[in-house]
């Protein structure tokens, strides 16, 4: 890994250049109201690296709210035509927890049945990320994650004073910087983890990560489920906020005409009522208290035995979007550890 130093004004010199040469489309995080989110740049100026946290994750442009995956003609089955649109895209100022998330995607979409519209995105990305410098109240990255987030950024960028160290983690991420007034990095080895880890987490959850599972199975009849699901309104805002649910639903739909129709995928979450819904009406999982244990349990339990890691990367968004104040995974085991 080379370790390089660059102004924060260079740095925003050169992505202003790289907007004019037209590479690859940029994104970015930019300032939406009072809230951050990703979006493309249309000039340097909007970048923000000094952010809190965006609404959404990254994730929607590796799987899109809304996907085309094939088109037809009606009673043609030669006119059936995958589609699978992708473009090369760079995404700047991506924080760790969010790539970590990424990191669990790329497992998803790759083991098993590899998702070619999915990979293919993935393939034709350039991710940049950022450690935070804004606190945020419901975040408790650093009490669930570990260092995936390097295994899938090309770039990571720390903020020390006026400047921003950059550490190099691909050949793609090298190739990215040709042209940058990048310099020999002179800040040492501490400063830089100092930097890293300047905001600290004012959340963690109660049970060592790597226990959950067994924890959770203990728990599988707690009363807390009710507890909670008796304030849950369904919304599935918690589920369709989160870096890490990748639940889809694939439709047909058809032109007025009738003439032409087409697949689509759409983002779908275990938090609403019809997701568990199957042939004949059955519902296995009718109740808001089952929906929200499996919500839970899929984050805690089921990923982690499944890849390893655990399914919740901290980022708080959950907490943060939910109108009950119950969706935060901190809350729920706060709340088992004190009623066992």
């Amino acid at each position: 890994m080379e370790i390089l130093k660059i102004s924060k004004n260079d740095f925003i010199s050169f992505i202003a250049k790289k907007l004019t040469k037209n590479e690859s489309k940029t994104i970015g995080v930019v300032k939406k109201g009072s809230h951050y989110v990703f979006a493309e740049l249309n000039s340097s100026a909007d970048l923000c690296l000094d952010y809190d946290v965006t609404l959404l994750p990254p994730k929607k442009y590796f799987q899109p709210p809304k996907e085309v995956l094939l088109k037809f003609t009606p009673k043609k089955p030669e006119s059936y035509e995958a589609v699978n649109t992708c473009e090369p895209i760079t995404i700047i100022g991506i924080h760790y927890y969010d790539l970590v998330a990424i990191y669990l995607m790329d497992k998803a979409f790759s083991e098993g049945e590899r998702d070619e519209n999915y990979m293919k995105k993935r393939e034709n990305s350039l991710l940049i990320g950022i450690y935070p410098t804004k606190h945020f109240k419901h975040r408790f990255a650093r009490s669930v994650t570990r260092g995936q987030c390097r295994k899938v950024a090309d770039l990571m960028l720390v903020h020390i004073g006026d400047d921003l160290v950059v550490e190099v983690l691909t050949e793609k991420g090298k190739k990215y910087l040709e042209g940058a007034k990048t310099v020999e990095n002179d800040y040492s080895i501490s400063e830089i983890e100092d930097a890293k880890n300047i905001v600290k987490d004012d959340q963690k959850i109660p049970v060592p990560v790597e226990l959950t599972p067994e924890y959770l199975e203990k728990k599988y009849a707690h009363p807390a489920w009710e507890h909670f699901g008796d304030k849950c309104f369904s919304c599935g805002s918690c589920v369709l906020v989160c870096p890490t649910c990748y639940c889809f639903d694939v439709r047909e739909e058809m032109e007025l005409s009738l003439a032409e129709g087409k697949r689509v995928r759409v983002w779908d979450g275990c938090m609403l009522e019809d997701f568990a819904v199957v042939a004949d009406g059955h519902n296995f999982r009718r109740s808001r208290s089952e929906r929200f244990r499996h919500r839970i349990f899929r984050k805690g339990k089921y990923l982690p035995e499944k890849y390893g890691y655990f399914g919740c990367v901290g980022c708080g968004r959950c907490a943060d979007a939910c109108t009950a104040d119950i969706a935060g995974p901190v809350k729920v085991l706060k709340y088992m550890e004190e009623n066992s």
